[in-house]
């Protein structure tokens, strides 16, 4: 999916549950989980442009939706067009690049698989995530070994690398119990 910001799909996952003003969406982006995004008008409201211009989603203004400027509040809502991008984005496989450097992305795609993708979908992209972290976590601890053969004595630099290896370790337990209950859930 070339050219669709992170922020693009999750505006797109916003919008899926129930059409947004701008304003409600940058409220969101600073009172959530989401508060890496950008708030920004300069952000959003360019991105609702171009999600506008793609036929992604439909911007209307209410009736009698004035803002306290006096300016015109407008809505937006996903379209059929922009539902179907939403859940190719949500259904793309996993490659070892997205689980080594967008983790962060992998975790907003979770976020919106519920009530967009079936069940079995969403365990199967944590089996793929699980198997990713794995594979990753494998070679990180064989570079941390390798490195600390290497230094004579106790170095921050090895330190900090373990501290990411431990953080990968707990993503790879919570995505593993986070299965698990899924699974159960399909029951």
């Amino acid at each position: 999916m070339a050219n669709i910001s992170t922020l693009e799909m999750a505006l797109l996952g916003l919008l899926r549950g129930k059409p947004q003003s701008g304003y409600d969406l940058r409220k969101t982006f600073t009172t959530t989980g989401m508060r890496h995004y950008s708030d920004s008008p300069g952000s959003i409201y360019p991105a609702l442009r171009r999600l506008e211009k793609r036929g992604w989603i439909r911007g209307a203004s209410p009736a009698g939706a004035v803002t306290a400027d006096r300016r015109q509040r407008r809505e937006f809502a996903l379209t059929d067009e922009g539902r179907t991008v939403l859940i190719a984005w949500l259904e793309q496989e996993l490659s070892g690049e997205d689980v080594r450097l967008r983790l962060s992305e992998l975790m907003l795609r979770f976020a919106f698989m519920d009530g967009n993708i079936p069940r079995s979908a969403t365990v199967r992209f944590l089996d793929q995530l699980s198997g990713g972290l794995a594979g990753y976590l494998g070679e990180m601890r064989a570079k941390f070994e390798d490195m600390s053969s290497k230094v004579p004595s106790l170095h921050t630099g090895l330190l900090a690398f373990e501290s990411g290896i431990r953080g990968m370790e707990a993503q790879l337990a919570w995505v593993r119990e986070a299965r698990v209950q899924l699974e159960e859930n399909l029951q």
